[in-house]
């Protein structure tokens, strides 16, 4: 029976400033979509990715976890929610998640790292605002 190689991974799967919502497994949907997802994912795949190696492993994020704060007495964003941090706190948990697994991988042929893909009008800015007006979508269809 062949191995199967798995050379890299891309953990891009997301959502942004959506409104107060729960995973099947009952996690703040962002910080379950945005990071909880990736994390599952990574480490189901990672002896994979060790056995494949050279391989990489690519978390895409935001320079929105300059404003992450990672809420450790409320995680979950039960007490207050408000979408903006929640999404912040979420990218920067992907941070620090890279941080880590990069410096735990080290010599194994498997690298890390943490990308931000700018602004690309898709279906994840359907919650943002500025997205809906007109300005706000001429702005983007002009720059990208």
């Amino acid at each position: 029976h062949k191995k199967r190689k798995l050379h890299i991974l891309i953990n891009n799967a997301g959502v942004i400033r959506c409104p107060k919502m729960y995973t099947q497994e009952g996690i703040e949907l962002q910080f379950g979509v945005n990071h909880i997802g990736h994390l599952l994912l990574t480490n189901l795949l990672l002896d994979t990715l060790k056995d494949s190696a050279p391989s990489r492993i690519v978390n895409v994020s935001s320079s929105a976890h300059k404003r992450g704060k990672i809420k450790f007495d409320d995680l979950n964003n039960e007490k207050t929610y408000e979408p903006g941090e929640a999404y912040a706190q979420s990218k920067l948990a992907n941070i620090l998640f890279t941080k880590e697994l990069a410096n735990k991988l080290k010599g194994t042929g498997v690298t890390v790292n943490a990308v931000h893909p700018g602004i690309v009008r898709t279906e994840i800015t359907r919650y943002m605002g500025i997205y809906q007006n007109f300005l706000g979508r001429l702005a983007v269809d002009t720059l990208y």
